[in-house]
């Protein structure tokens, strides 16, 4: 296979984060609706990449609404546009794949919201729009189809279903049989948003006298709306007969649904999937997780015997579903599969990452442990969820970093000086550790913005040359060669 038929890390995982922030934006509108969203495509609202092992899911819409069993599948875009990837060939690589004729798709555009790469929020309205209506107007033949991507994005080529939207917020002055005037609310010129075109006219979204906000999708070939009214609940029955179904997506949305909201009567039938030699390990694993979230013996004993299975991927699906379910019986199983070296190191450092959901000394230690090994990858992974557990763990870590060997140290400060929230001067009462007046340096010169000015004093006091090592720092960080790269 051509060295460049993937996509670069960097490139994708700018499309994970403005996945993440899209779906993320439209949980939170669909909260404020009224609604009980849920992730159901795991790994969707966030932008953690599995390099090594690969991890075929279930296709199935990214957000499940636990009160109406309706689903979303979420679009965050660059440009506002109803778009999704589709194929030719691959009837599971379809645009509609896996979804019902009442599912939405959601199409909200993301902005950067800062220099980091995976920082982005929501730009636009939320706009939801029926897969039957994109369906209708996909055989009616009212979309465009793209060519290929290059070969950096992928071989995928896209629907598109034809729209316009707001440049700016304003006020709908016109609305006629070929278009719309928009009117700025701050000036500007007026806007012509043409709706008459060849091949399909544009349907009007809006109403003389309305506003619009920027982005707002005004006119498209399929109806696309800011407002959904949750209907009332469906009740357990309505997941407990979708087990059943004969679509692969149905029973594995129904199993995390009744995981999250809860059962009376389902405990059997999610028994019965996990008997059933010929059930889909995904639908499984969520049945196992149902049973087990609910203190069922089956359920932990299905995910102890899966986090050992002799496949990678079920492994390491079964490490993120144990991330899921905060108890000490998968806080024991996450600890085991990170302290065994026998094991894939995608698989540890992925144990790793699950491990930054339990905030507890255990979890701690056993992050703490993985600083002095050779893996990169699992020290990593291992920080970065020491981090996410820091702010309930500060007394924890300032043990750990006086009392830990030297080769863990660095980990425990990288962690500290991200952190902050505490005295430095503490660690600094060790005058004869070297080695731990070091780390103190790097921690105050990298988190000098998350501690007290009179914390700093007391350093600069109690141990001048930790203070100018710090300050040595500080001198590079602000400093225009700070970030200079060269090419």
């Amino acid at each position: 296979m051509p060295p460049n038929s993937f996509k670069s890390d960097e490139s994708f995982l700018r499309k994970l984060a403005v996945g993440a922030a899209g779906t993320k934006a439209t949980m939170q509108r669909l909260q404020d609706l009224g609604f009980q969203p849920i992730e159901l495509e795991r790994g969707s609202s966030g932008f953690k990449i599995w390099k090594t092992i690969k991890i075929k899911r279930v296709r199935v819409p990214d957000i499940l609404c636990l009160k109406s069993g309706w689903r979303f599948e979420s679009r965050g875009k660059t440009k506002t546009e109803i778009s999704m990837s589709h194929s030719l060939s691959d009837p599971n690589r379809a645009w509609d794949a896996g979804m019902r004729e009442d599912d939405f798709v959601v199409l909200v555009l993301c902005g950067q919201a800062s220099e980091s790469i995976v920082d982005w929020r929501a730009t636009s309205p939320i706009h939801f729009i029926r897969v039957d209506d994109m369906r209708r107007a996909f055989a009616r033949k009212l979309v465009r189809i793209t060519v290929p991507k290059g070969v950096e994005e992928g071989s995928e080529i896209r629907v598109i279903w034809p729209s316009v939207a707001a440049n700016e917020k304003a006020v709908v002055n016109q609305v006629t049989a070929t278009g719309i005037q928009l009117c700025a609310i701050e000036g500007g010129h007026p806007q012509r948003c043409v709706t008459a075109r060849k091949g399909g006219e544009l349907l009007p979204l809006c109403r003389v006298g309305d506003t619009v906000e920027r982005n707002q999708i005004v006119a498209a070939v399929v109806p696309a709306v800011l407002q959904l009214r949750c209907p009332d609940d469906v009740g357990e029955n309505f997941f407990k007969e979708r087990l059943s179904s004969a679509a692969l997506s149905e029973r594995y949305a129904a199993a995390k649904a009744l995981r999250f909201r809860g059962f009376q009567e389902s405990k059997e039938v999610l028994s019965q999937r996990l008997a059933d030699t010929a059930e889909d390990i995904y639908v499984k694993l969520e049945a196992a997780a149902a049973l087990a979230a609910y203190g069922f013996e089956e359920g932990w004993a299905f995910l102890t015997n899966s986090v050992s299975s002799e496949f990678a991927q079920v492994q390491l699906e079964t490490i993120i579903v144990l991330s899921e379910i905060v108890a000490p019986q998968s806080q024991a199983l996450l600890i085991g599969a990170l302290a065994d070296r026998s094991r894939h190191e995608e698989i540890r450092a992925g144990a790793a990452w699950a491990l930054g959901e339990f905030h507890t000394d255990e979890a701690g230690r056993a992050l703490t442990e993985t600083f002095d090994l050779a893996s990169l990858e699992i020290k990593v992974e291992a920080a970065r969820a020491l981090l996410r557990i820091a702010p309930d763990q500060k007394p924890l870590l300032l043990e750990l970093i006086r009392n830990s060997p030297e080769a863990r140290r660095d980990g425990l400060a990288w962690v500290l000086a991200r952190d902050g929230a505490f005295d430095p001067a503490e660690i600094v009462r060790q005058p004869t550790d070297d080695n731990l007046r070091r780390w103190v340096g790097y921690i105050v010169g990298y988190g000098k913005e998350r501690f007290l000015e009179s914390s700093i004093e007391e350093v600069c006091k109690s141990d001048p040359e930790v203070y100018f090592s710090a300050s040595v720092l500080w001198q590079l960080l602000v400093s225009w060669i700070h970030e200079l790269k060269e090419y």
